[in-house]
């Protein structure tokens, strides 16, 4: 997109001896015709910061998230605050004017392939969110399979509660997928936002709505039309937010900051917590007219430890996606019973960071699982310092394990506190003589 002719005619011929079929735009509203003319949309939009009336940087801030194509700009006048500005609202390169073929070409050509593989990475996700793909043979997982086949089509809200780490955005993924609905899924972390941007992340504003407000931005409501909003951790929502929500529910209707007229909009919403919503209510920490609004059909998740049958069956799936479906997973006598027997106090996040370790440490062969493989498996007691692998815990987990490892020793040794305190040359104590003042290290300059 570009009002220069020369540039356009520049650009055009160099593009189709690539075997690029360029669609050309002067504007920004000859550009977003384009983007929603019926058939096969553009594969990339080529963008100009420097356009008569809406600017390239407006109409990239106004694009869905995330961004319907890849965006590459170019500019001959843009300032260093714009190019970055650009970048921040997912452009994937910046080519100053005139570029050498080989440049542009060069970041035409890469941000086709992140494109590529971002799709094939949502194709993955979608495919294994499907409600017959949400992997796990407890018969905890066969229910909730059948429940969201069941409750997907609608467009009641959904609460999803569980611990950290129990899967509650793939269920969300799996919920979207069965509703049918044409709109996206976009989720928002509430516990990621700060508070303070929160409410114009969610209901987006208009141009000067505050400060540094440059251009209209739609928010993760209005860019969920059709589809689907997920609000993960609502739990930790402001209260005052949770007011404006509640009537965005109510009422179907969004009020972006520094706007006056309301825009309807035809979003399902979903929330997921790890936190306890009926006591949050209790302790003022929540509307209790929310949370009625958004428990018509509550979802819990168990933990992990309550359905060891999905270890192993999670365990092949996350190798499959990390590993690559020609490579094996292979379990090592008692690898099987010390997966099912370990907490797993992270639950399925924690399960597949561990095969995502393992992949990474496993060199050319298999994915081979052994009960040494588990974070710390033996207690430390056990072991000595050549037998402890830094890679397993951080620096400060290992000192944390040793002082404790030393405490319950002196303790054993002495009989009782203060014996353990003399034991272990604690405050009162006499230090032994190599235990006296540290020197300072000398740090080189």
């Amino acid at each position: 997109m570009d009002d220069d002719p020369g540039v356009l005619k520049g650009l055009r011929g160099l593009l189709s001896d690539e075997g690029f079929s360029p669609v050309e735009a002067r504007s920004a509203a000859e550009a977003v015709r384009l983007l929603d003319a019926p058939g096969q949309p553009p594969a990339l939009m080529l963008l100009d910061l420097r356009m008569p009336g809406e600017t390239g940087l407006e109409l990239l801030a106004r694009l869905p998230r995330p961004l319907p194509l890849p965006v590459v700009v170019l500019s001959g006048e843009a300032s260093p605050a714009e190019a970055v500005q650009a970048l921040k609202l997912g452009a994937t390169d910046f080519v100053e004017k005139p570029p050498s073929p080989e440049r542009l070409l060069t970041a035409l050509r890469n941000a086709l392939a992140l494109s590529e593989l971002r799709e094939e990475q949502q194709r993955l996700r979608e495919e294994l969110a499907r409600p017959g793909h949400l992997v796990g043979d407890s018969p905890a997982m066969e229910s909730l399979r059948a429940l969201i086949a069941r409750v997907g089509p609608s467009d009641t809200a959904i609460l999803i509660t569980g611990e950290t780490g129990t899967g509650k955005e793939r269920v969300a993924r799996a919920l979207h997928l069965a509703s049918g609905r044409k709109g996206r899924l976009v989720a928002v972390n509430c516990a990621a936002i700060p508070a303070t941007l929160l409410e114009s992340e969610l209901f987006g504003h208009e141009r000067g709505a505050f400060s540094g407000a440059t251009t209209r931005r739609l928010g993760r409501i209005e860019q969920a039309q059709g589809g689907t909003l997920f609000l993960d951790e609502l739990g930790d929502m402001p209260l005052e937010l949770q007011a404006k929500l509640l009537r965005v529910l109510e009422t179907k209707e969004v009020e972006r900051l520094g706007g006056g007229l309301p825009i309807p909009v035809n979003v399902r919403i979903l929330a997921a917590t790890h936190r306890d919503l009926a006591q949050a209510v209790r302790e003022g920490r929540f509307r209790q007219d929310l949370y009625f609004r958004l428990n018509v059909l509550p979802l819990s998740l168990p933990p992990l430890r309550e359905r060891p049958e999905d270890i192993l069956p999670l365990a092949r799936a996350f190798a499959a996606e990390l590993a690559g479906p020609n490579v094996p997973l292979e379990l090592a006598p008692g690898a099987e019973e010390a997966l099912r027997a370990w907490p797993w106090p992270g639950n399925v996040r924690e399960l597949r960071n561990f095969i995502e370790r393992q992949n990474l440490l496993r060199g050319n062969g298999p994915l081979t699982l052994t009960p040494e493989s588990l974070t710390g498996p033996a207690p430390l007691k056990a072991a000595t310092p050549s037998q402890l692998v830094l890679g397993q815990k951080s620096y400060r987990e290992h000192v944390d394990d040793f002082e404790r490892t030393l405490i319950k020793a002196a303790l054993e040794e002495g009989g009782s506190i203060a014996g353990a305190a003399a034991a272990a040359g604690g405050p009162g104590q006499p230090a032994p003589p190599h235990q006296g003042a540290r020197h300072p290290r000398r740090v080189s300059p």
